[in-house]
């Protein structure tokens, strides 16, 4: 059984000096599983640009001054966001860094009074699955999707 290590978690905001741990940290989960697209590459080698400036959020997850996890929630409309860029390091999985990163974006969406915050992922994903229907994701008709690898809305 694995221990939280929230009470030594912090949940900062992005900035520029984390960029590289903000890359490694989604590139790790993305080519275990899937091939990493043009649209992560535009994300991760330009964050700001990419998510920042065009009114999205970034949250990383700080353990003993190591970037252990991360979220992003990108702008779609003024009303609907999407939670994206959500991965934790291997080593941490499983002690609630997910849910903390998790809680600090839905804050954020309850925060801008969204409509609907939406995600996309894959069944492959089983652990990021169950954290997201633990937090109230509902499945909806695939539609539009910004990734080959999506197969769920």
């Amino acid at each position: 059984m694995t221990t939280a290590i929230t009470n030594k978690l912090e949940i900062i905001k992005f900035r520029e000096e984390f960029k590289d741990a903000f890359k490694a940290i989604n590139y790790e989960w993305i080519e275990k599983y899937f091939e990493v697209t043009e649209l992560d590459k535009q994300a991760f080698n330009n964050p700001t640009e990419a998510i920042l400036d065009k009114e999205g959020f970034i949250y990383l997850a700080l353990y003993e001054n190591t970037i252990i996890g991360s979220v992003a929630l990108e702008r779609i409309t003024q009303k609907q966001y999407a939670l994206t860029r959500m991965g934790v390091q291997p080593g941490f999985q499983g002690m609630k860094v997910g849910q903390s990163l998790m809680d600090v974006a839905i804050d954020k969406c309850k925060e801008m009074e969204l409509e609907s915050v939406v995600l996309y992922t894959n069944h492959v994903l089983i652990n990021a699955l169950n954290l997201y229907i633990k937090n109230g994701f509902k499945f909806v008709t695939l539609d539009d999707v910004p990734y080959k690898r999506a197969k769920i809305k």
